[in-house]
């Protein structure tokens, strides 16, 4: 299986930063990516583990290719799309493609092209090419309920403080 941890000489020299795309501008479209999986998941009344681990892939995936590319909506709903099976929570591609479409202006709908489904599809299959077909995405929320459950004292305390502190923090340092 392939290793996804990364030193920061491979987060500076990302497919994206050789192709000419400024440090800014690629960490904007990858927060922009991983919002609108969250937008769309949600919509589609998908669990956060779904969303997350469609996050995970959109990353993976661009750390082998470049923004330039492929058009991150249409990627970032492939990874949804994927995600929703490897969890065990599918959704049909025309109504992930319907929901993306209401969420999205018409600049990013256009990158769908004519037959958005078959759009998803088609990168769907480089979606898992590139990520080696390794589904495994391991989660922190078990390990910090398992934590939050270990700690001695009044529950409803340590709950707000741990958890809930915890869960709401890791999303967002991360940009999802």
């Amino acid at each position: 299986m392939p290793c996804w941890y990364y030193e920061k000489k491979d987060l500076v020299n990302t497919p994206a930063g050789k192709a000419g795309l400024d440090p800014e501008t690629e960490a904007r479209y990858r927060r922009e990516g991983a919002r609108f999986i969250i937008d769309c998941g949600t919509k589609m009344g998908l669990r956060y583990d779904t969303m997350a681990s469609g996050v995970v892939f959109f990353h993976r995936f661009y750390m082998y290719h470049s923004f330039t590319d492929f058009p991150r909506y249409v990627i970032a709903t492939c990874c949804l799309f994927l995600a929703g099976k490897v969890e065990e929570t599918p959704k049909k591609c025309k109504d992930l493609v319907k929901a993306a479409h209401s969420l999205l202006p018409d600049r990013h709908i256009a990158t769908f092209g004519e037959d958005a489904r078959e759009e998803v599809l088609t990168h769907e299959r480089i979606l898992l090419q590139t990520i080696k077909f390794d589904l495994q995405v391991e989660h922190p929320y078990s390990y910090l309920l398992k934590y939050a459950k270990s700690l001695k004292g009044d529950k409803d305390k340590l709950q707000k403080i741990s958890v809930i502190r915890c869960l709401t923090c890791i999303p967002h340092r991360h940009g999802t």
